[in-house]
């Protein structure tokens, strides 16, 4: 919406300042504002008075900060995303491995109270290091790390078993979670 505003400020801007040997219809400098704005300029027009071509550099710097906005935040989005893609695959390996063993979430129950040693329900960052060769998957202790940490939604330094579901098999956790919320 605001760069239309801007587009259509700067055409009608443009429009009046330049003579109409130049630009001599609006839709001309509506074509000339748009090739301006997306640094195309095919150069069939151009400003020839000084209002117009303040008008047009004026434009040029407005469109390209207006532009570089959005640029900017899907560029960083995508950087975000780079950074984290080992941990990403790793816990998208870890679905798949879990799925394909066809373990069920009682398997994983089982499976997470036999690593909790000290029996309080958790898993430790050193417990949960020894869940990763039962699932053949290898991985630096730094990763296996970040891995933790997008289990442990709560930051305390431990998962408990929702926690655990809930970075695995997200769909399931939320069923889980509903029926308990719904039982009497």
């Amino acid at each position: 919406y605001t760069l239309l505003l801007i587009a259509l400020f700067h055409a009608g801007a443009i429009y009046l300042c330049e003579p109409r040997d130049v630009i001599p219809k609006l839709e001309d400098s509506v074509w000339f504002t748009m090739v301006t704005m997306s640094t195309v300029g095919y150069g069939d027009i151009s400003p020839v008075t000084l209002p117009g071509r303040a008008m047009t550099s004026l434009l040029v710097v407005m469109s390209s900060l207006y532009m570089a906005i959005p640029i900017g935040i899907v560029g960083s989005a995508f950087t975000k995303v780079w950074e984290d893609r080992e941990r990403l695959l790793l816990m998208q390996q870890m679905r798949r491995r879990i799925a394909r063993s066809g373990c069920t979430s009682r398997d994983l129950v089982r499976m997470f109270r036999r690593l909790d040693q000290d029996g309080n329900n958790q898993l430790s960052f050193e417990e949960f290091k020894e869940l990763m060769p039962l699932m053949n998957i290898s991985m630096s202790e730094e990763v296996a790390f970040s891995v933790f940490q997008t289990f442990d939604d709560d930051g305390q330094g431990a998962i408990d078993f929702s926690e655990f579901l809930l970075g695995v098999f997200p769909a399931e956790h939320y069923y889980m979670t509903t029926l308990r919320q719904s039982a009497p």
